[in-house]
């Protein structure tokens, strides 16, 4: 039996996800929630002291399918599907108050690799992974202890994104000559 219904199950994964976030990063990362979530994106996460780098779409279940699967689902206007690589799904199992099991996957490849079907004039991207198999989305599964260092490191590797050193001199005020 469910206790939380679809928004709520959404939110909290949402604030579990920060929470995680915050804490595994040891605070380097700080995430934000939009007033509205008109874009698809629930949460915008950048390094402390920096600019907002990633947009993240959470998506949120508390249990496995039939299959033994975790599901998720995102639907948008056809030819509208978002593709950067900032742009980030985060898929989250959860029970209790405690992130089971997490993938992070950016959206080239998330839009790659899920199914894709229509339904009520919209296009949606049925993402399907398993969490105790080996699967299309392995590469992607996140230890939930671990998911700030690796949303830090999407971070550093986005393209002009300057490097640790060169962050503190320019959060110093000091300029290279």
């Amino acid at each position: 039996m469910r206790v939380l219904d679809k928004t709520q199950l959404g939110r909290a994964g949402e604030l579990a996800l920060s929470l995680y976030a915050l804490v595994t990063s040891k605070g380097r990362l700080e995430l934000f929630s939009p007033v509205a979530d008109d874009d698809h994106v629930d949460l915008v996460a950048g390094l402390r002291g920096g600019l907002p780098a990633l947009a993240i779409q959470v998506k949120t279940t508390d249990g496995l399918d039939k299959n033994g699967q975790v599901e998720a689902r995102a639907s948008y206007v056809p030819g509208q599907v978002r593709e950067d690589p900032a742009f980030l799904y985060a898929v989250l199992l959860i029970q209790s108050v405690q992130i089971k099991w997490l993938w992070v996957v950016p959206s080239p490849e998330f839009n790659r690799l899920v199914y894709r079907t229509a339904s009520a004039g919209k296009e949606v991207l049925e993402f399907r992974a398993s969490p105790q198999h080996e699967d299309v989305f392995t590469a992607f599964r996140v230890d939930p202890i671990r998911v700030g260092p690796a949303l830090v490191a999407r971070i550093e590797t986005l393209p002009g994104t300057p490097p640790d050193w060169l962050r503190a001199l320019m959060l110093a005020g000091l300029e290279l000559s």
